[in-house]
C-alpha cells in the first residue's frame, strides 16, 4: 500500500500547479493579444512574455509531475526551479517596472519569496531521510 502524500507536500505541488497555470496563461495571452501588443509597442513584447511564459510553465508543470510521482530527482529538482523561477521573477519585476508605484510594496515581495523559498527547502530538507522511489 502506498503511503499518503503529507499535507505539506501536497501544498507545494499545489503551489507549482498554480505557478504553472500562470506561466502557461502568460503563453496564451501572448498569443491571443499578439496584435494589440505589437500595436501599442509593448515592451518587451509578446515574444518575451510567449517564451518567458512556457519556461515557467514547464519548470512548473514537470516540478509539480515529479513530485507528485514521487520520482528520485524531483526533489532537487523543485529546489533548483524554483531558484530560477525566484531570481527570474525579480529580475523581470526589477528590469521592466518603469514606475514607482510598482515598487510601493516590495517589503512584502521580498517577505514573500523568502517565506516560499524557505518553506519549499525547508520542507525538502527536514525530510531529506525519507527517500523518495526513483
Amino acid at each position: 500500500m502506498k503511503k499518503k502524500r503529507p499535507f505539506l507536500l501536497k501544498l507545494i505541488i499545489l503551489s507549482l500547479l498554480i505557478i504553472a497555470v500562470m506561466g502557461w496563461l502568460r503563453v496564451y495571452q501572448s498569443i491571443y493579444q499578439w496584435e494589440t501588443l505589437v500595436r501599442f509597442g509593448v515592451q518587451p513584447g509578446p515574444w518575451y512574455s510567449l517564451i518567458s511564459g512556457a519556461l515557467i510553465g514547464v519548470l512548473g508543470t514537470f516540478g509539480a509531475l515529479s513530485t507528485w510521482l514521487r520520482l528520485s530527482w524531483g526533489q532537487k529538482y523543485v529546489q533548483i526551479s524554483i531558484v530560477i523561477l525566484a531570481a527570474s521573477w525579480w529580475l523581470d519585476y526589477l528590469v521592466f517596472s518603469q514606475s514607482s508605484i510598482a515598487f510601493y510594496n516590495l517589503p512584502f515581495r521580498i517577505v514573500a519569496t523568502s517565506i516560499y523559498l524557505g518553506f519549499v527547502f525547508g520542507y525538502f530538507y527536514l525530510t531529506k531521510n525519507k527517500s523518495p522511489k526513483g
